[in-house]
């Protein structure tokens, strides 16, 4: 009889315990929840294919200090692909420095840092929507990344040539002195007058 009893007790035990951990899990997610719940989407024009896309994603893999971008293609394991030829998985985002490399047919490429402010304090991580749009606009190959979500952002930009990365330091042509030009330099002041 007293074996019948604990055999019973741990049954109950452990179906509470699973309609317990299913309900924090499925029916109020928000509760427990151990992943983020990101979603990526990438899309192109007419003049391009998303299986030459390809998105990796890091925490504070990338310094501003960087002698140039050939250091983004340094150390690649450093990153997670997150999207590759059609194909996506989760991007497990933390507070801090969220940095991304797109890169497009192995000839172009782009990287931004997306600073995620939430500090989890609800007790899950951020959702944010990850839009990632390729395009020709002025004869050049351009993305527009639109984040929705706890840490939105958005911007258009045009992607630089994989085989100039030496002479750009984030996204940024280098000058002579090996400093950052602040695109001031870059305009023609007789077109200022």
């Amino acid at each position: 009889m007293r074996n019948r009893i604990l055999i019973f007790i741990g049954l109950l035990i452990l179906v509470l315990g699973g309609l317990a951990y299913y309900y924090l899990t499925v029916v109020n997610r928000d509760i427990l929840r151990l992943d983020n719940g990101n979603i990526i989407s990438v899309t192109t024009d007419k003049n391009f294919s998303t299986a030459k896309v390809k998105i990796e994603f890091g925490l504070s893999v990338n310094s501003i200090n960087r002698e140039n971008d050939l250091d983004l293609f340094s150390n690649k394991l450093k990153y997670t692909t997150v999207y590759s030829s059609g194909s996506s998985s989760k991007i497990n985002t933390e507070f801090g420095e969220n940095d991304f490399l797109i890169t497009y047919d192995n000839k172009y490429y782009l990287s931004f840092r997306q600073f995620i402010e939430s500090d989890f304090s609800g007790g899950y991580p951020a959702d944010n929507y990850y839009s990632f749009y390729f395009f020709l606009k002025d004869k050049q190959l351009n993305v527009k990344v639109d984040i929705k979500g706890d840490s939105p952002m958005a911007f258009e930009r045009p992607m630089n040539l994989i085989s100039n990365a030496k002479f750009l330091c984030c996204n940024s042509p280098i000058d002579s002195t090996k400093t950052i030009y602040n695109m001031i330099e870059l305009e023609n002041p007789k077109e200022n007058k």
